[in-house]
């Protein structure tokens, strides 16, 4: 029934309230959660032998602001931006939900920006090293295969 349906969501929309709630508070309340399900990865790691999703894997931790971008997006926007349709009092946590988006991006964008320089810099180091083995081997990249004989 719809009466069932909106209990449903409130349930949620309050289980999820921490998301909407002042950067502040809400960045502490994500990595608070973020560590009880590092620990579970963990245990799952360790007792099961398996690996963890990425949001409970502790080796993926850099990623979070992107995992939370994903959980704004796919689980908490639908709910808050229905529920303010309807109640306007929730105009506010949908606000606050939006902009706690905004922080988490920026750090995303910010960690895919790093990644991409130490990718350049990589790929450069790479590049360098096959310029100077090009050179070393007679303009070609590879080693000649034959230690007698060069054809050039």
């Amino acid at each position: 029934t719809k009466k069932e349906i909106i209990m449903a969501m409130m349930m949620t929309a309050c289980d999820l309230s921490a998301i909407t709630k002042p950067w502040e508070v809400q960045s502490k309340v994500a990595l608070l959660v973020a560590a009880e399900f590092w620990e579970q990865g963990d245990l799952e790691r360790s007792v099961l032998q398996q690996n963890p999703i990425p949001m409970m894997d502790r080796n993926k931790a850099a990623d979070l602001p992107k995992l939370q971008c994903g959980f704004i997006d796919f689980v908490c926007t639908f709910v808050y931006k229905e529920f303010s349709r309807f109640h306007p009092e929730i105009t506010p946590m949908y606000a606050g939900l939006q902009n706690n988006r905004v922080h988490w991006k920026a750090q995303a964008d910010q960690y895919d920006a790093k990644c991409k320089l130490l990718e350049e810099a990589k790929q450069k180091r790479t590049d360098a090293v096959k310029a100077d083995t090009a050179v070393t081997n007679g303009g070609c990249e590879e080693p000649p295969k034959s230690k007698s004989c060069v054809i050039v």
